[in-house]
């Protein structure tokens, strides 16, 4: 069973983004964003998958084909210098659907294991640090289940939080959301045609065969900005102070973030 992170990255292509600049290259690729953009990609996205107890995973980074030179060439070092060359797949496509590229790649060049776990994360989101070792333990369950070849299943973690980056401070609130894009895994055979950019999350478990966690325990991090290419809906469960030092254990990227932005009440 591998596992492997699916990431999109100022992608220009249909993948259910909703922001103004998905859907405007001049704006997508523009610099002042694409520098504020990395800087939630460093410090959360590519951080969790840095911090995981379990080392083996991939990560499949999905950009645009228009993307500036310089931007590429940024993304392809980063990623590499993070997680080693066999880890980091960086790959640039010109405008279609998100899920036929991932698909694509993971066929021609990832399919040395009978299943795969694929798992969707934001550039700008994290997972907790035993993520991978706790969803490859969870796949294996769900694949020890399959009776055919074509069996496949959804599993989320429902429980995590919410980062909300506001007049130089973050907020950290608790998020129970089951099937949201923080995490989203699909067991399926390594050859499958499934992949998660093909469905609709909101109505995942009304359509497909599908699992949702749920529990006290945080497994995800959504980060909510000023740059967010979807929606940005958050509750107001505010985490506690006696709570912090528990969610760095499992989110150590959190001593930086929290260190680079004063903790809103």
């Amino acid at each position: 069973m591998q596992v492997v992170f699916q990431m999109r990255y100022s992608y220009f292509g249909k993948s259910g983004w909703r922001s103004r600049a998905s859907k405007d290259p001049g704006r997508l690729f523009s610099e002042e964003r694409l520098k504020k953009r990395s800087y939630y990609f460093e410090k959360i996205a590519l951080a969790s998958l840095a911090s995981q107890q379990d080392e083996d995973f991939k990560l499949v980074l999905l950009s645009s084909e228009g993307l500036p030179d310089w931007h590429k060439a940024y993304l392809g070092e980063m990623c590499k210098d993070v997680l080693g060359p066999d880890r980091a797949h960086v790959i640039f496509r010109e405008p279609q659907r998100a899920g036929n590229c991932f698909r694509s790649y993971q066929h021609e060049a990832l399919n040395s294991d009978d299943y795969t776990a694929q798992i969707v994360l934001d550039d700008d989101d994290a997972v907790s640090c035993d993520f991978v070792d706790v969803m490859r333990r969870e796949a294996l369950a769900m694949q020890s289940l399959f009776r055919s070849d074509e069996d496949y299943c959804y599993v989320s973690q429902a429980q995590g939080l919410s980062a909300v980056f506001e007049d130089g401070g973050c907020q950290l609130l608790h998020r129970t959301v089951p099937f949201n894009t923080q995490g989203l895994m699909l067991v399926a055979r390594t050859l499958s045609r499934r992949n998660p950019f093909f469905t609709a999350h909101k109505k995942l478990a009304r359509r497909h065969p599908a699992r949702a966690i749920y529990g006290q325990t945080p497994y995800f991090i959504r980060a909510i900005h000023d740059l967010n290419d979807s929606r940005t809906m958050h509750s107001d469960d505010t985490v506690r102070p006696d709570e912090i030092d528990g969610l760095v254990k499992r989110f150590p990227l959190l001593e930086t973030l929290l260190a680079e932005h004063a903790l809103a009440a």
